[in-house]
């Protein structure tokens, strides 16, 4: 019980020092003149009236979630939020308060050197992305070269961090280099050092890179990146994808392939939670992970187009119990008037484990031929065999119309119906408002009046 009350603290400790961080780095530079500032406003409410699927109670939850900005402040600063409420009012019941962003960054305070403080999205090396109170230096080695140093404490929200019982008292921090110095090329060496309750968990050495070839025939690029543990003396993560045009421009294809283990025990479950470096991965596997992808897009004409993408992926729960996955669909988009006002788009797809196979279809109709109107409707049927040889079908229906009450004002209302084994007919109704504008603001002390 104490220790889910030092988490729970600490937690909100965590963010109430990354509002503080932001707002006192702000605070500070108002003294400065600037021009007028830019204000950010995204916000985005929806709810949506429904039976719960395990509950069977009536539910109408209500989220919003909201990006807001402020840019054009002193030496070129700009503060950076996001945030989401959630409540039930069918159930009257709280859901959630998030904040995951609150950062200030300074790109031009010291010439050639960038940072930013706060709660921001850290992803700086291969296999490394956090949401994390911290900070991030990024030092410009003349007009080619950059070095960036960065740490802080991981902010983990449910459900993606798996179960309470694994500590939230982490740490990270690394460094990487990278450079611009090869045509149309980019590499990149980076380090990153993770801890959990004082102990490490992860040293990652990585290198990525990507390049483009504009002068061969189909224009082929070229992406890849390896991250190798230390601590673990194992390899973690390794990408490598490539995408080349073929009777240009009317045929695109794309390969990528992945390797992931990011434990090295292989034949047996860590006993040790807090040691688990991936503890949604371990749910199913100890071992590592194979995935393949290829897609082909080809433009038949300027209005009809067929695509196709295959995956394939293998993970061992055990070393020498291996489990193969197929996933694959074939489909056409259709412009009705060539001009992309009007979309149609049909699929079909399968899906193919040792868990059993789904083969399903949808399609989706979208306009907007009429100003400020959007009206789209589509669904789909899929047919499941189980392992267990049971077998059924699940049908989905979702229709709705969008409009523009005023610039940068869009209400939807939809409504979706589905029939599937756990409900005979479900009927669910949404409604999403969106707000997006940017307005020029003079704030006291800016260089404007009030």
């Amino acid at each position: 019980m104490s220790s889910d009350v030092g988490r729970t603290a600490s937690a909100r400790a965590g963010r109430a020092g990354a509002v503080v961080a932001s707002l006192a780095c702000s605070l500070a530079m108002a003294a400065l003149p600037a021009a007028a500032s830019e204000l950010r406003t995204d916000l985005k409410a929806l709810t949506q009236l429904r039976q719960g699927d395990q509950s069977r109670d009536f539910e109408a939850p209500a989220i919003l979630y909201g990006d807001l900005g402020l840019r054009g402040l002193p030496a070129g600063a700009a503060v950076e939020t996001y945030f989401g409420l959630a409540h039930d009012l069918g159930r009257n019941e709280g859901l959630f308060t998030d904040l995951y962003a609150a950062s200030l960054n300074v790109p031009d305070a010291v010439p050639g050197v960038d940072f930013t403080v706060g709660r921001q999205f850290l992803a700086e090396t291969p296999g490394g992305a956090f949401v994390a109170d911290g900070g991030k230096v990024r030092l410009a080695l003349g007009e080619l070269e950059s070095f960036t140093a960065f740490g802080g404490a991981p902010q983990y929200f449910e459900p993606t961090y798996s179960s309470e019982t694994f500590s939230q008292d982490e740490d990270i921090w690394g460094g990487s280099l990278r450079t611009h110095r090869l045509p149309n090329s980019s590499l990149s060496l980076s380090y990153l050092n993770q801890a959990r309750d004082g102990s490490t968990l992860r040293r990652l050495l990585s290198t990525s890179g990507a390049t483009s070839l504009p002068n061969l025939p189909g224009l082929p690029s070229f992406y890849g990146s390896v991250s190798y543990d230390i601590d673990g003396a194992n390899l973690d993560h390794a990408t490598l994808g490539t995408q080349v045009f073929a009777l240009p421009p009317r045929l695109a294809l794309s390969f990528e392939g992945t390797y992931y283990k990011p434990q090295d025990q292989g034949s047996y479950v860590d006993p040790n939670f807090q040691r688990r470096e991936d503890a949604i991965f371990e749910l199913f596997s100890v071992s590592d992970l194979v995935q393949a992808r290829g897609a082909v897009h080809y433009a038949l004409t300027t209005a009809l187009s067929a695509f196709a993408d295959y995956s394939y992926q293998q993970y061992e729960r055990l070393q020498g119990d291996t489990e193969n996955g197929h996933i694959g669909g074939v489909g056409i988009d259709w412009l009705p008037q060539g001009d992309g006002l009007e979309v149609v788009r049909v699929e079909y797809y399968i899906a193919d484990s040792g868990g059993g196979q789904v083969n399903g279809g949808r399609a989706r109709y979208e306009s907007q031929v009429y100003e400020r109107l959007v009206f789209f409707i589509g669904g789909g049927v899929a047919y499941y065999e189980k392992a267990t040889n049971r077998e059924d079908f699940a049908l989905s229906t979702l229709t709705g119309v969008a409009y523009a009450l005023l610039p940068g004002l869009v209400c939807e209302l939809n409504f979706e119906a589905n029939s599937n084994p756990r409900f005979d007919d479900e009927f669910r109704v949404g409604m999403w408002l969106t707000y997006n504008r940017r307005h020029q603001v003079a704030l006291p002390g800016l260089g404007g009046d009030a």
